[in-house]
């Protein structure tokens, strides 16, 4: 019974806010996340501490609060966009969005072993990915399974008509390895939190941080070259930036490589942030899992 009101629900909304015009879609974005921002304070709450933790030095408790809930309207403004992904044509995705160092990634797909792609939750991450789908690069983006059966299937399906391979689950190592071997891209991100066993503890903000390793497990056993990109909204356009390829000497000691490769992307990610501080996800408990004492 659950799965068939999660169908309906999403299936309405999708259909209601695919016939809004777009500027309508934003405006209501911005709406629903301001709503949000005042009306669950535990989200709100978290934010706020978040980013007290991280940018408190640098910013005043007024701006804390103006960044706090600009990412929430940023939010909301991504989730109504990317019910327009599954009906945008290639052309519409190419003048939404802009790239630059677009030369980065082409370097990296000549290497013959495809390309990882180190990316994080801020601007709209999928807006990312179609708008290099739509310039006809094979996207491929490892992603989490979502405990709804509905969300998996209509969720994840906006984003495969968008062009965006999806592997997750069972089999997403296997797939991904495939993908690259073909020439293909394969995004990750590390900026969520991770379950003890699945990552390593790293600065992030100066507050230790577990993080996945997956990302630098797989360019350690392919070789394939990291392109660290990511997109930022700017008015009307997401504007993509393709960063130089970041280049690491294995270290003999598998553990030591892993923990080495994921503190650079980790810092990375922090750099970016700090850029943009309003349009990353704030309200994501990402010191959530603790260092054992």
């Amino acid at each position: 019974m659950r799965y068939q009101l999660e169908t309906v629900l999403l299936w309405i909304l999708g259909t209601v806010f695919r016939i809004l015009p777009r500027r309508t879609g934003l405006f209501l974005g911005r709406v629903v996340g301001s709503m949000a921002y005042y009306l669950a304070p535990r989200r709100r709450n978290l934010a706020l501490e978040n980013l007290t933790m991280a940018l408190g030095e640098s910013l005043s408790e007024k701006e804390i609060r103006t960044t706090a809930l600009a990412s929430f309207r940023f939010l909301g403004m991504n989730i109504l966009e990317f019910f327009n992904l599954s009906r945008a044509t290639p052309e519409e995705m190419k003048r939404l969005t802009s790239v630059e160092g677009e030369e980065h990634l082409i370097e990296a797909l000549a290497s013959g072993k495809g390309a990882l792609i180190l990316t994080a939750h801020l601007g709209s991450w999928d807006m990312l990915g179609a708008g290099l789908a739509a310039r006809g690069y094979p996207v491929a983006l490892i992603t989490k399974v979502s405990r709804s059966e509905a969300v998996n299937r209509i969720w994840m399906g906006y984003r495969e008509k968008a062009g965006i391979k999806l592997f997750m689950g069972r089999g997403t190592m296997k797939e991904s390895l495939r993908h690259l071997k073909n020439g293909g891209m394969v995004g990750l991100v590390q900026d969520q939190n991770a379950r003890r066993r699945e990552g390593v503890f790293v600065p992030f903000f100066g507050r230790e941080a577990c993080t996945i390793t997956s990302l630098a497990l797989l360019a350690r056993r392919t070789g394939a070259p990291v392109v660290p990109l990511y997109s930022y909204r700017d008015g009307n356009i997401h504007r993509i930036v393709i960063e130089k390829i970041m280049l690491h000497d294995n270290i003999a000691d598998t553990d030591t490589d892993l923990l080495e490769r994921t503190r650079s992307y980790t810092q990375w990610t922090e750099k970016i942030v700090r850029l943009h501080p309003q349009q990353w996800t704030w309200l994501h408990d990402r010191w959530k899992t603790r260092p054992r004492p």
